[in-house]
């Protein structure tokens, strides 16, 4: 398989994962959910993918730039309040990497 397919394959499991996580907090606007999973997602893997194989070979590092870039995004585009939008994106991310680490202990 390809690397752009297996990005590519990140890139809608990591969609579908965190917009299951902030529909499951927020419960409202399915599709706008959907579309704002998708924008953040699309900004932020492929940044983080970079950084991890060319900047800083440190995922927990990473991980936190994501959940910290993620958590202002949400709040602006969700107008939640802060502690909330970094929760979610905590909860997203955190399940997103463990089913990563699952994903990558098999192959």
């Amino acid at each position: 398989m390809s690397i752009g397919v297996q990005h590519l394959i990140a890139l809608t499991i990591t969609i579908m994962v965190e917009f299951n996580v902030i529909w499951i907090i927020i419960r409202k606007k399915p599709l706008e959910l959907f579309i704002y999973s998708v924008l953040v997602n699309s900004l932020t893997l492929p940044l983080a993918t970079y950084g991890y194989y060319y900047v800083l070979n440190n995922l927990f590092l990473i991980e936190l730039i994501v959940v910290l870039a993620e958590s202002l995004l949400l709040m602006i585009l969700l107008r939640l309040k802060y502690p909330k939008a970094l929760a979610i994106s905590f909860a997203a991310n955190f399940i997103t990497a463990l089913i990563g680490f699952l994903w990558n202990s098999l192959a």
